[in-house]
């Protein structure tokens, strides 16, 4: 499914995947938004938190809101370590490894949310149990981001959307400046763009009707969505050999 630097980035069956992706990214957002109130894949957002929980010395917050990136950033990096380092050194990516493993996070948090482990739904974020949720949603992202961005050459983002705003304005001003002979590369990334906007979108509004009434059980969701995910690129990695 994914060859070369940007891994077939215009054929239309991989982009199916990456838009119910953003929309898996809406809905882990989402989750750990209603559930402890914060966003899990806002990392400029942690820092933020961690330098005014420093200025009140509220140190364990501060401690807290660091650590969040921090397993984002190890969720690349393990992302990266089986999807990037093998594209380098033209070996196949282990995209499915990575699904399954965001499938047993988002797994874990299901039934420990579900069991009473991770608390109570909606409470304020003050508990290590509250902190342990953020872990594990912004790690699951990180993991997430990080093999879509590998796939696409740097160019499409699932999880987050201030980077993919700014891009998208960026091609709206490239597509103007040269709609007398239009790049249609560059316009099929910005409807791509557009599409991943809209879908994060949509993951957001589907999933807050099913946290809002079902709590903990609303991440049976994105879930079902990594499973779908793993064993169809398990199949079309299968059929390539």
């Amino acid at each position: 499914m994914f060859k070369g630097k940007e891994d077939l980035l215009y054929e239309p069956k991989n982009l199916f995947i990456w838009f119910l992706l953003a929309f898996q990214g809406g809905t882990l957002n989402t989750g750990g938004y209603l559930a402890v109130h914060r966003f899990v894949s806002h990392v400029t957002g942690f820092a933020t938190l961690a330098g005014v929980a420093g200025a009140q010395l509220n140190w364990t917050t501060m401690f807290g809101m660091l650590m969040v990136p921090l397993f984002f950033l190890s969720g690349v990096v393990i992302s990266a370590w089986n999807v990037e380092r093998l594209r380098i050194h033209n070996q196949v990516p282990r995209y499915s490894l990575i699904f399954v493993i965001i499938f047993l996070n988002i797994l874990f948090i299901s039934v420990a949310g579900t069991m009473g482990f991770l608390g109570e739904f909606g409470e304020s974020l003050s508990q290590q149990r509250d902190f342990l949720l953020l872990f594990l949603l912004s790690f699951t992202c990180g993991l997430q981001n990080a093999v879509i961005s590998s796939a696409s050459g740097a160019v499409i983002r699932t999880t987050h959307l201030t980077g993919l705003t700014t891009d998208f304005g960026i091609g709206i001003v490239r597509i103007w400046s040269t709609r007398n002979d239009i790049n249609k590369n560059d316009l099929f990334v910005n409807w791509c763009r557009l599409g991943i906007y809209i879908s994060f979108v949509l993951g957001s509004f589907a999933s807050a009707i099913l946290f809002l009434n079902f709590k903990f059980y609303g991440f049976f969701l994105p879930l079902c969505i990594s499973l779908f995910t793993a064993l169809r690129l398990r199949a079309i990695h299968l059929k390539t050999l």
